[in-house]
């Protein structure tokens, strides 16, 4: 196999930058995510395990998606709070991965949980 495929493959515009047909759904699946993760880290599984430490990345890379699919341009003032609140939530689980006693995961749950509710009536 040609070790340049994959590079052009990469290259191919198709690849470098696809298309989300439907981006509601994408954020569904984010939110999705973000709250079975946070519920996990709310049941306190030990520090340092593998659970511990996929769920905690878990988050954090939800988090960072829906942070940067966030449209400022059109919804400046909800982009600018969901913003904020991600940030908390983010706050949240790298607080807990340091002491779980200073985090409050269960708040961030709610949050989380709110926003998820309210999406899934969207569209």
């Amino acid at each position: 196999m040609n070790k340049f495929i994959g590079q052009k493959a990469y290259q191919n515009n198709s690849v470098a930058n696809p298309q989300i047909d439907d981006a509601h759904g994408a954020v569904s699946v984010c939110l999705e995510t973000l709250l079975h993760n946070l519920k996990v880290l709310a049941d306190k599984p030990p520090h340092g395990s593998e659970l511990f430490n996929r769920v905690s990345s878990k988050c954090l890379t939800a988090i960072y998606i829906l942070q940067t699919s966030l449209d400022f341009e059109k919804g400046a003032v909800i982009a600018e709070n969901l913003f904020k609140l991600y940030d908390y939530v983010k706050f949240q689980v790298i607080t807990n991965s340091k002491s779980s006693e200073d985090a409050d995961i269960d708040q961030a749950v709610s949050i989380i949980s709110e926003i998820y509710g309210s999406w899934k009536t969207i569209k």
